[in-house]
């Protein structure tokens, strides 16, 4: 990081921020053919925060195949659940891109609040959910008409969203009040708020959708939310500005980049503990699984790089250059 780049996100104090397997062998499409809407979309996506674009990875030979121009600092993405569109979230220019998967190019553009910093896509396809991180809100976008249809306030500094298997709830992590917000999709309203640990910057739900795990970057630790009661039933240690979380499609295993000590953490979800810690790039910011193959996509912010672990090994088996700060990752999900 240089002293005189800017920065384009609200991040807790101390936060260096730029600007702002086994190998897969099953018989996948590769990324320059068509994408049928029901196709299995086998590439990982990443938003280049510096660059302004896109880098598509193939998970099965981990190259570069194409690299989409978006809007002003893409910091948040998602893959539609049947791969055929990718949303991402500009934080500069207050809009969401819509990628056309099969032809890597933008195919719409949608206005939202200020400083959209996180997407996600309901488990049917249908919607779309902004989180707002400067205007306090989650924009809903219907993805027939690409248009906003409800406007949610919820806490301070949203920096993260993500929708639970069933698309009922949505959960909402508010990076400056250490709180998570509830939304009830039926009403687009929050039901609940739920407090975790010390500056909350992503949130996943797990599998079955009985858990929600929040990455609290200010004291390095995972929350663990039960959503029947929306509680923290445990709090995890992990590394050192604890950032990103994903999870494996099984739900047996929690993924952790932790952007202060250039690693991921790997925390049993039976046990709550921690099973091994990997290094990693420089700053890693955000993470994804790959369901088709089980591999871990983690964008390192500092390095301009992704590294890929194999979870077998729980050992980063790829490197892979991308564009100027990777901010996030993305895979198809498996609802």
């Amino acid at each position: 990081m240089t002293t005189d780049q800017l920065s384009f996100k609200t991040r807790p104090a101390g936060r260096k921020w730029f600007v702002g397997a086994v190998r897969c062998v099953l018989p996948l499409l590769m990324a320059w053919v068509a994408l049928p809407a029901s196709a299995h979309n086998n590439n990982a996506y990443v938003a280049n925060e510096v660059d302004n674009t896109v880098s598509v990875i193939n998970t099965v030979t981990n190259a570069i195949t194409a690299t989409v121009p978006v809007g002003t600092n893409p910091s948040g993405i998602a893959v539609s659940p049947n791969g055929a569109s990718v949303y991402v979230a500009n934080f500069s220019s207050n809009n969401i891109s819509v990628i056309n998967a099969a032809t890597n190019t933008v195919a719409a553009t949608v206005a939202v609040g200020s400083s959209p910093d996180s997407v996600a896509v309901s488990p049917n396809g249908a919607d779309v959910y902004v989180a707002n991180s400067n205007a306090n809100t989650v924009s809903v976008i219907d993805t027939a008409s690409n248009a906003v249809v409800a406007t949610v306030p919820v806490g301070n500094s949203p920096n993260s969203v993500a929708i639970s298997p069933d698309g009922t709830h949505v959960y909402v992590a508010n990076t400056s009040d250490n709180t998570v917000s509830v939304i009830a999709t039926a009403t687009n309203t929050v039901t609940a708020t739920v407090p975790v640990g010390n500056s909350p910057f992503s949130v996943v739900v797990s599998a079955t959708g009985a858990r929600v795990y929040a990455a609290n970057f200010g004291d390095g630790t995972v929350s663990i939310i039960s959503t029947g009661s929306n509680t923290v039933t445990a709090t995890v240690p992990a590394g050192s500005g604890s950032y990103a979380v994903a999870i494996n499609s099984d739900g047996a295993r929690v993924y952790v980049a932790n952007y202060n000590a250039n690693s991921v953490s790997i925390l049993s979800a039976a046990s709550n503990s921690l099973i091994a810690t990997v290094l990693v790039g420089v700053s890693p910011d955000a993470i994804a699984v790959a369901h088709n193959c089980g591999l871990v996509y983690v964008a390192n912010a500092n390095s301009n790089t992704v590294s890929v672990i194999n979870p077998s090994t729980q050992a980063v088996v790829a490197t892979v250059n991308v564009g100027n700060v990777p901010a996030a990752v993305a895979t198809q999900p498996t609802y």
